[in-house]
Parts: C-alpha cells; structure tokens; sequence
C-alpha cells in the first residue's frame, strides 16, 4: 500500500508543470489498508497565508481534496479519481506549521467513492478542520 501512495504522491509533486497539488506538497505519513485509513502531512507554505497570517480556507479546502483524493486513488489500487463533491467544516484557524490530515474511506464502490477527513495540527494534535468528499473512480 506505501507503494501506492508514493507513486501518486510522486506523480504529484513531479509534474511536467506547476500544479496546485503539488504546491501544497502532501508527504505520505502511513495507511491501515484493512480500515482504508491513512495519513497526509501538510506542512505550511508562505503562498497559503491570508492577510491575518492564517492558512487561507481555500488552501485549506485544498487540502483535504488532496489528501481524500490520494488516499480514494491509493486504496482502489490502480486509476485515478476525480472530485465529485467536497464539504469543508472549519472549527480554528490554521497556525502553526504542520497539520497532519487522516482520511478513512468509508465507502468503495465501483463509481463512487466516499472519504472523511479530520486535520489536526501536528505538534498538539488538536482537531483544526473537518471534511468529507465523494469521488469517481476512474481505471486505467
């Protein structure tokens, strides 16, 4: 499964031009394949703040597009997805440096697939924002 999410990841952060996923630089932290569990580290970028010094929301929102997308992409084992539908709860703002974001995949079917996400700071491990997103399979 590691496997899987460094070829996407690396496929993302290698491209043959700049792209938002890749700006926002996703590192691979570890999965639970049986639960379709894993981790995405997020570390902050100067390009992503607002005017108040916080990670903007549609960074943020960004975000958690990136990470259930990879983990929905990851955990079908081969394709890609495409978003189909993304809601964002936002509960405090985005200081510090790092934030770890935990997708499960809660449903696997053969044209949809359903994640939740939770974002936590990495150093407190204070819960900072919430997601949940449905995406189209799409095979090779």
């Amino acid at each position: 499964m590691e496997e899987r999410f460094q070829e996407i990841l690396n496929y993302i952060k290698h491209p043959k031009e700049v792209r938002l996923n890749n700006m926002l630089d996703p590192y691979f932290l570890g999965a639970d394949e049986d639960e379709m569990i894993a981790d995405i580290l997020f570390c902050t970028q100067e390009w992503e703040r607002n005017q108040r010094n916080e990670i903007h929301g549609g960074a943020i929102a960004s975000m958690f597009d990136t990470a259930m997308g990879v983990s929905a992409a990851a955990f079908q084992k081969q394709g890609s997805v495409s978003t189909a539908d993304l809601q964002v709860s936002f509960i405090r703002p985005f200081l510090s440096g790092a934030f770890i974001f935990t997708t499960q995949i809660t449903s696997m079917g053969k044209t949809l697939i359903r994640a939740t996400c939770i974002a936590r700071e990495k150093q407190s491990g204070k819960i900072v924002a919430t997601a949940s997103g449905t995406f189209v399979p799409f095979k090779k």
